[in-house]
C-alpha cells in the first residue's frame, strides 16, 4: 500500500526550546552601522558562518557586498534554481566558501554540521523562526554561537522573540527606545555587546 497506517511522529525536542550549547550575544547597533558592525564579527569568528537576511535581494546584494570585500560569500534564497542552490549549498558543505547569507524558507532543512556561528543581520518576521535559524549551528553535540544584530527599529520583534523565549524575564528595555538620527554626527547608536550561553539571551545581572 502507498500509505501507512498509524503513522508515529517522531518529535526531538520542542519547536520553541532552543539549544543550550548555544551561546547566544546581542549587539545593540543603528542601521547606518549595521554593516561595520557584521564585518567586524566576521574578521573576529573563525569557521563557517550562516547570515540570515529577511528578503531574497537583500540576500544578494549582502553577499555581492561581503565578496567585493574579499569575504568569501554566496547567498541562497526562494528564488534560485534548484540546481543553482544545491551548487551554493554543496560548496559551502565543502568549504568554498566560508559564509552563507541566507533567508529563512532558503535554510529550513539546511544541516552542515560544520556550522560554527549563526548571525542574525535581520531579525525574523516570526519569533519562532529565531529558533529555527540559530539551530543552524552547535549540531552533532558541537557547540555554536548566535549573534544578533539590533538596531532601534527591532524593538518589537526582539521583545516577540524574547518573550517566547524568557517568558519570565523582561526583554532589554533599551530595544526600540531611541529613533535613528539620521547621519548628522549627533548620533549615539548603542554599542553595548552582551553573551549569554544558556535557554536564551538574558538580561544582565
Amino acid at each position: 500500500e502507498k500509505y501507512l497506517r498509524d503513522p508515529v511522529r517522531i518529535a526531538v525536542g520542542s519547536a520553541t526550546t532552543p539549544i543550550a550549547k548555544i551561546q547566544q550575544e546581542i549587539i545593540h547597533t543603528s542601521q547606518e552601522e549595521k554593516y561595520s558592525k557584521l564585518v567586524a564579527q566576521l574578521n573576529a569568528r573563525e569557521g563557517s558562518i550562516i547570515v540570515f537576511v529577511k528578503t531574497k535581494r537583500g540576500a544578494e546584494r549582502l553577499a555581492e557586498r561581503l565578496s567585493r570585500a574579499h569575504h568569501s560569500a554566496d547567498a541562497i534564497h526562494g528564488d534560485l534554481q534548484q540546481r543553482k542552490r544545491e551548487r551554493v549549498i554543496q560548496a559551502f558543505r565543502d568549504k568554498q566558501h566560508r559564509i552563507m547569507v541566507a533567508t529563512d524558507i532558503a535554510a529550513r532543512g539546511l544541516d552542515i554540521p560544520h556550522i560554527e556561528h549563526v548571525i542574525n543581520y535581520d531579525l525574523p518576521q516570526c519569533p519562532e523562526d529565531y529558533i529555527h535559524r540559530i539551530g543552524r549551528t552547535a549540531r552533532a553535540g558541537a557547540e555554536g554561537a548566535a549573534v544578533c544584530l539590533i538596531s532601534p527599529e527591532d524593538g518589537v520583534k526582539w521583545k516577540a522573540i524574547h518573550r517566547l523565549m524568557n517568558p519570565h524575564e523582561a526583554p532589554d528595555h533599551r530595544v526600540g527606545e531611541q529613533k535613528p538620527r539620521g547621519n548628522g554626527g549627533n548620533s549615539k547608536p548603542f554599542r553595548s555587546r552582551r553573551r549569554y550561553r544558556g535557554s536564551a539571551p538574558r538580561q544582565a545581572a
